[in-house]
């Protein structure tokens, strides 16, 4: 069952932990510097979308160490 994740880009401080550290199967670093979700999983956003369950262990690390707490895994 897919799991939805969102980035809240207006608080993400691009610091890195979540696609650097903790998850880099589902975040990567933007072109401003913020987390976005990888191609695959974004769904007409690059912060929201959906990834496989398989996945939802990493992305809940990444949205626990997440210093700005600007990650929603759901």
């Amino acid at each position: 069952m897919p799991v939805n994740v969102s980035i809240d880009q207006s608080e993400c401080t691009g610091c890195g932990i979540c696609y650097d550290d903790e998850c880099p199967d589902v975040f990567m670093e933007g072109d401003d510097g913020n987390s976005n979700l990888k191609p695959m999983y974004q769904k007409g956003d690059k912060a929201k979308g959906e990834i496989p369950d398989n996945l939802k262990g990493c992305a809940k690390n990444a949205e626990d160490a997440c210093p700005a707490s600007a990650i929603t895994v759901e």
